[in-house]
């Protein structure tokens, strides 16, 4: 059993040793800085000085401000183990903030790259086209396409040239009685009630002569509104070609009448009015009714239909059927035989029509074409327009005689 010693309170040894580094020890070492034996000091101060980093110097430092006994000696170790232990705490501290220091330039790195599509670098040219903008290609400027009479379809410009037709015929008719009335404000009242009143009523009677012309045109005809039930032959017909032309069903309209004819009047392409008479139906079997339609949704498609009512009426006022072919044109009816045969990609249906109606009888009295003014200021609308002129001489170059057409029609 070791001993107590009284003036240190130190144990010791079985040797004799005090346990100051200088009494003997079971290994005879001289100073350990550990009770009862030198090998473990020397292992002990031999591990610190490995275990020595940057910084430990000040830990070391303050331990060995101990005495140069063995409790300084072990004090001195015990601070140095301390040193040690606290700087490898400060090194993960170090190490935690470069591994976060790390994953903040790692995270600011990959930023700039969530912007480009997947697969593609910074420099890449897709990245730096996709970083300027879409480029965009110059744009073209459309050419002007003049109206032909071969053309299959139907052009924008021969549409545009109908309706500004059909409004310089409502501000000619309606230039006069304008000029009249602003002429009577301007004595009774004074020039500016004579200018508003002048562009007032013009504005008025150009819309007015444009809204009631259909009206006057039909009743100039006479014909009457049958429904798909009356006729429902001439309602299929007529139903499926607009579907072709991508226009609205017209109102139909029969006239009892035994000469086979046709025609097409309106406001415009939205608001039209197919007259067809009995005759025609009776004697066109299915393939011919439908040229017949197809040559007719054809002056719709273009316009001609509100040239056409317009036209009558200015006809039914004023000047008869030469006032009527001045309005609507010439060429007309050949450019609706080209239109209607191509619609429908079969012209010998069109062409019996024709045929159809050349061979036709005359006129009885008392029919609608055998009256001059009756059929007169509406000749130029039908499809045959010599109905009951058939040996007028034609012009040369007319290309509206019927008996031409059908001969254009032999050709295709």
């Amino acid at each position: 059993m070791a001993e107590q010693d009284d003036s240190t309170g130190m144990p010791r040894d079985a040797s004799g040793g005090d346990g100051s580094g200088n009494g003997g020890g079971t290994t005879g070492g001289s100073g350990t800085g550990r009770p009862g034996g030198g090998r473990s000091g020397g292992r002990s101060r031999s591990r610190n000085r490995r275990r020595k980093r940057p910084g430990s110097g000040s830990a070391s430092s303050t331990a060995s401000g101990g005495g140069s006994d063995g409790r300084g000696r072990g004090g001195r170790a015990g601070g140095g183990a301390q040193g040690s232990g606290a700087q490898r705490s400060g090194a993960q501290g170090s190490g935690g903030q470069r591994r976060g220091q790390g994953r903040g330039r790692q995270g600011s790195g990959r930023a700039p790259a969530g912007n480009r599509p997947r697969g593609q670098s910074e420099g890449s040219p897709s990245a730096t086209a996709v970083a300027a903008g879409p480029v965009s290609a110059p744009a073209v400027a459309p050419q002007a396409v003049e109206p032909s009479l071969g053309a299959p379809e139907v052009l924008p410009a021969e549409v545009a040239a109908n309706r500004r037709r059909t409004v310089m015929l409502c501000a000619y008719t309606a230039l006069i009685p304008a000029l009249l009335l602003g002429v009577l404000c301007l004595v009774a009242v004074d020039v500016v009630a004579g200018i508003v009143g002048f562009v007032v009523f013009w504005a008025l009677a150009m819309y007015g002569l444009w809204r009631v012309a259909p009206s006057v045109a039909l009743g100039r005809i006479g014909a009457g509104v049958v429904s798909e039930h009356d006729d429902p032959r001439l309602a299929n017909i007529t139903e499926g070609l607009c579907a072709t032309f991508g226009l609205s069903m017209p109102t139909l309209h029969v006239l009892d009448d035994d000469v086979p004819n046709a025609c097409v009047l309106g406001r415009d392409s939205r608001r039209a009015d197919l007259v067809v008479t009995s005759g025609l139906l009776r004697r066109l079997d299915p393939i011919e009714l439908e040229g017949v339609v197809a040559h007719e949704l054809a002056h719709v498609k273009r316009g001609d239909n509100g040239v056409s009512s317009v036209g009558v009426t200015l006809a039914t006022l004023f000047g008869g059927e030469r006032t009527l072919r001045r309005c609507v044109g010439v060429d007309r009816e050949y450019r609706a035989d080209v239109v209607g045969a191509s619609a429908v990609r079969y012209p010998s249906g069109l062409l019996s029509a024709l045929r159809t109606m050349i061979e036709a009888a005359p006129p009885a009295p008392g029919s609608f074409f055998a009256t001059p003014g009756r059929f007169g200021p509406t000749r130029w609308v039908w499809i045959d327009p010599f109905v009951g002129h058939r040996d007028e001489s034609p012009v040369p170059g007319d290309l509206d005689v019927t008996s031409v057409r059908a001969a254009a029609l032999e050709e295709w």
